[in-house]
Formats: C-alpha cells, structure tokens, sequence
C-alpha cells in the first residue's frame, strides 16, 4: 500500500517575467509596473503594457488600498490550509488604482467590511526565497 503524502502548501512558480516581483517580495517590497510609453500601472506581471504594448518598469507600491470584495472559504480544496480556516480572500484596490488578489491575515479580519484600509504584509513560505504578499487591516 502506497504511504499517505502529508499536504503541502502550494507556492508560485517563478518565471522570468515575474521573477522581479518575487525578488521585491522577498525584501518586503510589493512591486508594480509601469508603461514607459503611457504610464499605466499593472498588476499582475506582464512582458509588456496591455495597453499600448510599451516597455515596463517595476515600481514600489505603497502597498495600500481599500477592500473592493472579499470572500470566506471554510473548506479547503488543499488539506494543508485546514488549519487557516476560516480564510479571507480579497480583492485589493491600490493606492495605485490596479486590483490586487490576496489573502487578509492578522487580528480583526473577522470584522472585515467593503472599504477596508488595509497595508501589505508579508508571510514567509517553506522556500526561504518565495514570501507571499497578503494584506492586514490598516489600524
């Protein structure tokens, strides 16, 4: 009989385009990028503007912004979150103006409501170089 695996957290696999905003989370650092051509701000990482097809630069995001929607998940598709329960998933609106999906952490998430303030933090994974972006409520 084949032996039970123990569940494992899944982690982001990083690729080229998106390794510099792993490397900016791995400091603390949420990174953003920005047209040089137009200037528009994007979040998720991209090859180029999906506007104009311009060229990217990373920026810092101040890494804040107001709750736009949110989400309870109770159950777990992956066993290893179980002990997270319940889980606040959220939709973000930087500072910025992009839309951030995270996760909500820290005390009070349970008196969460539209509108939130809330600040980036950060959570270290089993890999030392993967630290994942969520967010906390702004106090």
């Amino acid at each position: 009989m084949a032996e039970a695996r123990t569940p494992q957290k899944s982690i982001p696999k990083v690729n080229k385009v998106d390794q510099p905003f792993w490397e900016g989370a791995a400091n603390s650092k949420f990174l953003l990028q920005k047209c040089r051509a137009c200037a528009k701000v994007q979040f998720f990482p991209r090859v180029a503007c999906v506007d104009c097809f311009g060229e990217l630069d990373w920026i810092e995001s101040k890494g804040t912004g107001n709750i736009h929607s949110f989400t309870l998940v109770r159950v777990p598709r992956n066993p290893a979150f179980k002990d997270e329960v319940p889980i606040y998933y959220i939709n973000v609106i930087l500072d910025e103006g992009v839309i951030v999906e995270s996760k909500l952490v820290g005390e009070n998430k349970d008196k969460v409501k539209l509108g939130d303030k809330v600040k980036v933090v950060f959570q270290q994974t089993h890999n030392p170089e993967i630290k994942l972006p969520c967010f906390e409520l702004a106090k």
